[in-house]
């Protein structure tokens, strides 16, 4: 793998997006039917945060160590979400996303364009990268 090529090279440009004010059943029904496992958080074209299916893990642990079941349809992805994810800028490098994905032990990555969501690289991408 050229470690010096641009992301913009190996980007996924379509994103499925969800509000903060969606509820944790949209997530759910998104995570059912795609084969994805990382949504961002927007408002308009601005990132607000990021998703994983590990993160719904840890919502029905919560619960289930309080001894209650989540009332999914008022949890939204604004509380489970991780605010002000780490970015990568397109014109960065997939060596400095591949050691920002080691360092940081996380499985994506939104890519801006300037201030402006681009798309998302996963560390499955980069995988894909390195055996094409």
């Amino acid at each position: 793998m050229n470690t010096e090529k641009s992301i913009k090279s190996i980007l996924t440009t379509k994103i499925l997006a969800i509000a903060p004010d969606d509820t944790m059943l949209k997530i759910e029904e998104i995570f059912d039917t795609f084969p994805i496992h990382h949504i961002l958080v927007t408002v308009g074209n601005e990132l607000k945060g990021i998703i994983s299916k590990h993160d719904v893990l840890h919502v029905y642990q919560y619960h289930a160590d309080q001894g209650q079941v989540p009332d999914r349809s008022k949890i939204t992805a604004g509380d489970i979400m991780t605010e002000d994810p780490i970015t990568l800028d397109v014109d960065d490098t997939l060596g400095l996303a591949a050691d920002i994905f080691l360092s940081n032990k996380i499985h994506s990555i939104p890519i801006l364009n300037g201030f402006e969501l681009a798309g998302i690289i996963t560390n499955h991408d980069l995988m894909k990268e390195c055996f094409k």
